[in-house]
């Protein structure tokens, strides 16, 4: 099943992956307002005061655009804001400056991964292991980026390392498992995954709990993986891959009415999630022809490229050209 950067690792991995944001003190300056504004920023950023601290950075750039250290924490803390391009542009501005600070390239690499750049993120996340090697957050944050470009082979050797360095580590087992079910190490997989949802906290349990169940699901265990999904339903109504997975399951069962709910629901929340639109597509073929035929057409349209596609692509392609006819028939 495929996933999006942000299915069950939104709310662990996406761009929060450390509680603080480190920045630098401006040094000595003519401009003391400038260096004041600077300082405030900082001291906002440390009191998790993410809104007043860009205010207060922008003011210090304002005064003196030249101000690498301004920009550099303006990024940081951008990243933590949730804009990603903001935070790219004012921390590739600081790279003259800021290039061998292991800070700048690990928040450079998180606002290229939630801006989908992997190539760019992994880049700067080897970069900032060169400068401060083993750390935790920057490896993982590199097996999610090779978990996305497919490179599994690197994905899982990173995600073992930090396994080794961090074992009692929450996030570890969520991405060694997953690159280990893509890998098709199914009970390897699952057991990767029970020991990590053994260990993690009540917030984290549905993602390992989705994420058991499309090991299940995969192994044939319908039943059991249908039960899982909706566990962590329970807890995470939000999460697109189990409802994903629900609906699946349903729709291959027969019970197409209940499986477009769920997969309506996975295609809204997740809209990048390609795959949901063929599997809702499936559900509405008898239903609703019409609509049914706008998913495929979308899923084709955005799946084309992706070779984990490629089977259903060609399918879609077949029940779209027939879908097509049947339209024009009853408009006629």
């Amino acid at each position: 099943m495929h996933e999006g950067l942000a299915i069950y690792l939104s709310a662990l991995f996406l761009i929060t992956t450390s509680s603080c944001v480190t920045v630098t003190s401006a040094p000595a300056a003519k401009d003391t307002q400038q260096t004041s504004f600077v300082s405030q920023g900082n001291q906002f950023a440390k009191d998790g005061l993410l809104r007043e601290s860009v205010d207060a950075y922008k003011k210090a750039i304002a005064k003196d655009p030249k101000s690498l250290t301004a920009h550099r924490n303006l990024g940081i803390v951008l990243v933590k804001a949730g804009d990603p391009q903001g935070a790219i542009t004012n921390l590739e501005i600081s790279l003259s400056e800021f290039d061998s600070n292991f800070e700048t390239n690990f928040y450079l690499g998180e606002a290229y991964r939630a801006d989908d750049k992997y190539a760019e993120a992994i880049f700067r996340y080897k970069k900032a292991l060169k400068i401060q090697q083993n750390d935790v957050r920057a490896m993982k944050s590199l097996a999610w980026c090779y978990f996305k470009i497919r490179f599994y082979s690197e994905a899982l050797s990173v995600a073992q390392q930090v396994q080794k360095i961090a074992p009692d580590d929450e996030q570890a087992p969520m991405i060694l498992g997953r690159t280990q079910l893509k890998l098709k190490r199914d009970s390897e997989a699952l057991a990767t995954l029970k020991r990590g949802a053994e260990k993690t906290g009540k917030q984290s349990l549905p993602y390992y709990q989705s994420v058991i169940a499309e090991v299940l699901a995969a192994q044939g265990k319908s039943k059991e993986a249908l039960e899982t999904w909706r566990k962590a339903l329970k807890a995470q109504p939000m999460l697109a891959g189990a409802l994903l997975g629900t609906g699946k399951l349903l729709l291959e069962s027969g019970q197409t009415k209940e499986a477009a709910d769920y997969l309506e629901r996975a295609v809204r929340i997740k809209p990048k999630m390609y795959d949901g639109h063929y599997w809702l597509a499936r559900s509405l073929e008898e239903s609703s022809p019409d609509r049914a035929l706008r998913y495929f057409n979308y899923f084709r349209k955005n799946a084309a490229n992706d070779p984990e596609f490629v089977e259903l692509v060609q399918d879609a392609r077949k029940r779209t050209a027939d879908l097509a006819t049947r339209v024009k028939m009853e408009d006629n």
